[in-house]
């Protein structure tokens, strides 16, 4: 299966966050529940992926509503224009 390249930048960020090789990250994993990632987990995440993409303005709501890195890096591709 092939995924797209903001999947696997938004994999590598949750990756080093977790301290795990960038292909253990299942994409269709929940960021709390699979990969229990706790609140400041998220927050810091956020703060990533607005480093690496900084047109993109990401809350720390509106991650909650995005439940998966799949649904995470579609969103972000929409905000850039990308789909």
């Amino acid at each position: 299966m092939r995924i797209t390249d903001t999947e696997g930048q938004v994999r590598a960020i949750v990756a080093r966050k977790l301290n795990m090789d960038p292909e253990q990250i299942p994409l269709g994993e929940s960021l709390l529940e699979g990969l229990g990632l706790d609140s400041f987990s998220i927050m810091t995440l956020v703060l990533e992926i607005e480093e690496a993409f900084p047109s993109i303005n990401l809350s720390d709501e509106a991650i909650l509503e995005l439940p998966t890195l799949s649904d995470l890096a579609a969103f972000i591709d929409r905000e850039l224009g990308d789909t």
